[in-house]
């Protein structure tokens, strides 16, 4: 891949599913570890198109290589910010739900791009906090939350016994 190929985002539209779904299962059959990934059904990720939510492309040189989604959960029990500690205003808070970035385009930096737009779009919808869960063998996602300003705050069991990190940033 040529070094200086242009980078765009484009926000996604609900017709775009079946293409995250390829770009989901593409992402499974390189793992060598099917934990460090949560497989999104079609339900799962329609939920995510709502007013406050964001799903976003990244493309290299018009081919796209990833996506990331911002999930404005409410009160539905997605919301991880039933997680938090001491945490009793839920709808402030939204999910960086996830960021997959096909294997062909990986090391560019495009999976903290995706999350720091992400975030750029949460602060300007007014939520006060972005969270995100990781595997804990999923050292590349961890290290590039924190790079983006997250903080690890505890571990969880979530998506029917899988072992996460729940990280969180503070935007407002």
């Amino acid at each position: 891949m040529e070094n200086r190929k242009e980078i765009t985002l484009k926000k996604l539209e609900k017709d775009s599913i079946p293409l995250l779904l390829e770009i989901q299962e593409e992402a499974f059959r390189v793992l060598d570890d099917p934990d460090l990934l949560r497989r999104n059904t079609y339900e799962t990720f329609e939920v995510c198109f709502n007013e406050k939510s964001l799903v976003l492309a990244v493309y290299v040189g018009g081919e796209i290589a990833g996506f990331g989604i911002l999930y404005a959960a409410g009160k539905d029990k997605e919301n991880l910010a039933y997680s938090l500690d001491g945490c009793d205003d839920v709808e402030n808070y939204a999910n960086v739900k996830l960021t997959i970035v096909r294997p062909a385009f990986r090391g560019l930096g495009l999976q903290r791009l995706l999350i720091d737009k992400l975030c750029e779009h949460a602060a300007a919808e007014g939520f006060l906090g972005a969270l995100s869960t990781v595997s804990p063998k999923n050292n590349f996602s961890s290290n590039n939350l924190s790079k983006c300003g997250f903080e690890a705050v505890k571990t969880l069991v979530k998506y029917g016994g899988m072992s996460r990190i729940l990280f969180y940033k503070k935007l407002n």
